[in-house]
């Protein structure tokens, strides 16, 4: 009973521990505690090709309503939200709301290819080396974040979000009018 209390003791202590030295720890420069600090920040800016080659900046939509969605081809709650972004691009089609879904694929081959099968009205970038996911934290896909028209992070979403449901039009609503 004793070595048993004792064992526990040195895990709790072990993990204390951890948490203290954590911030400290260059090995990944990860807070997980950090990962919200991002909102109400300007959105880190890249330039990515999409499927046509050609250079697509994020700042140049600055003025408009982005709604920025990381994803990959063989995530299945990617390809599962896919219809779901389609429906919303529709909706808001001429409202100035613009779509950007970055594939985080290591290969441009298997996005092509989905592509092909699976056109997008809205706009697809390729995001092979990580020079987007990176700065956006992006842990899990697919992450989603909502930038208001001055290029500030409003919302950030992980995991699939069925954007035809009430509460998701009235955020994206809510973006569009401020």
């Amino acid at each position: 009973m004793i070595k048993r209390k004792l064992i526990a003791l040195m895990i709790a202590v072990a993990l204390s521990l951890s948490f203290v030295i954590a911030p400290y720890s260059y090995a990944q420069n990860f807070l997980p505690f950090e990962l919200e600090k991002i909102i109400g920040e300007k959105a880190p800016d890249f330039t990515l090709k999409d499927m046509s080659g050609n250079s697509v900046t994020l700042s140049s939509f600055k003025g408009k309503p982005v709604l920025l969605n990381f994803w990959a081809t063989w995530c299945p709650y990617c390809r599962q939200e896919r219809p779901h972004l389609k429906s919303l691009y529709e909706a808001y089609k001429g409202k100035d709301l613009v779509i950007i879904a970055v594939s985080t694929d290591r290969s441009e081959k298997p996005l092509k290819k989905f592509m092909e099968y699976n056109p997008a009205p809205y706009i697809v970038l390729s995001d092979t080396e990580g020079f987007a996911a990176v700065p956006y934290n992006v842990m899990s896909l697919p992450t989603t974040y909502l930038i208001d028209r001055e290029g500030k992070i409003s919302r950030k979403f992980m995991g699939m979000v069925e954007w035809e449901d009430k509460d998701a039009k009235g955020l994206i609503d809510k973006l569009i009018s401020q």
